[in-house]
């Protein structure tokens, strides 16, 4: 039987430079390949899967050809989702605000091809003062032709300022329409975090901070990027390391200090056991906020387990350093504010 390792080391072979747009050809046998495209499949780099095994001898193989289908209707979906993205920008500016889009369409137009990249709703991140003109705007539309994930700032997903983030954002082409997303350096912070907030659960998200990475502009400021917090700077600078390390990112320009960054002894297998796992895909499926509704269910041993943070979310959640000391504690503290947290909203329900 494979080990978690082994099996997240799989992923990881499978996606190697699967962002670029000639990967060289993935050597893996059938079996390997039937063992890992489920998963591929389920984290939604089925389509990153498929260009690596496209130009190989595997891409008849059954397991391939869901990869292929995969590839195809992401490729459908693309179309639909930048038509939500006109008209969702459409009715919010026509209400006076200009939103900046994050993730989703702001890194899957930095892939080859956008069907290499599924997304599903629309992260739009409003001022806050302009956060309730946007939410009535929305929920007036009669077509509902979107699906966005309207966000009140950048609270959940950066520590800098709306206005120090908007004063950098950039306006980029999306047909004949201008979208604003953040700049290289705030970009790349927010999906760095991002994927480091939710335990480093999807190797998609690894895969757009490579491609982000290796799609910077020569003026790419890093200290703008990691910013001045020793801390964050070392989080950041791990998650660079690990996309080199895992998926074979190119570190050309990148400063020293972080291309020599050491990771934690605890981080890389970590991620490669999330991959394997992935306790926080069945999370978001039974949120510990409806607990109230199915006691029995949300209670049982399984979904208790899977609630438990692994050592990357936990660290994140307490603000705590990448070093060599235990995770326990770190893991215990996180559940601890997590729980007066899941207590405080039910007594509000």
């Amino acid at each position: 039987m494979t080990s978690s390792l082994n099996t997240g080391s799989l992923i990881a072979k499978v996606l190697t430079h699967s962002w670029r747009a000639s990967p060289s050809a993935l050597a893996i046998s059938t079996e390997e390949l039937d063992i890992v495209a489920p998963m591929l499949l389920e984290s939604g780099a089925g389509a990153l899967g498929w260009k690596r095994v496209s130009n190989s001898e595997l891409r008849t193989t059954p397991a391939a050809l869901e990869l292929e289908q995969a590839y195809r209707l992401h490729s459908l979906q693309s179309a639909i989702h930048e038509r939500e993205i006109e008209d969702a920008l459409a009715l919010l500016r026509s209400a006076g605000v200009e939103p900046i889009l994050v993730k989703g369409w702001a890194v899957a137009r930095l892939y080859p091809d956008t069907g290499l990249r599924p997304y599903g709703d629309l992260d739009l991140c409003v001022a806050a003062k302009q956060y309730h003109v946007a939410r009535t705007a929305l929920e007036k539309d009669v077509k509902k032709s979107h699906q966005v994930d309207l966000h009140r700032g950048f609270k959940t997903l950066d520590q800098k300022s709306w206005d120090e983030l908007w004063s950098r954002s950039q306006l980029v082409k999306l047909g004949d329409l201008e979208v604003r997303v953040l700049c290289p350096e705030d970009h790349l912070r927010v999906l760095c975090f991002h994927f480091l907030r939710e335990g480093a659960w999807r190797p998609l998200w690894l895969c757009d901070i490579a491609v982000a990475l290796e799609t910077r502009g020569p003026d790419f400021v890093w200290d703008l990027f990691t910013g001045k917090q020793d801390r964050r700077r070392k989080w950041f600078a791990c998650v660079i390391a690990l996309a080199d390390q895992l998926l074979g990112a190119n570190l050309d320009g990148v400063p020293g200090t972080v291309r020599a960054t050491q990771l934690p002894s605890w981080f890389l297998p970590s991620v490669l056991k999330e991959w394997d796992v992935r306790s926080m895909s069945h999370r978001h499926t039974t949120p510990m906020n409806t607990a109230w509704r199915r006691p029995a269910q949300a209670l049982n041993l399984k979904n208790l387990r899977s609630h438990w943070p692994n050592p990357i979310e936990a660290t994140i959640g307490v603000n705590g350093p990448f070093n060599e000391l235990p995770r326990l504690p770190f893991q215990l503290g996180n559940c601890a504010l997590r729980t007066i947290e899941f207590l405080r909203r039910l007594l509000a329900t």
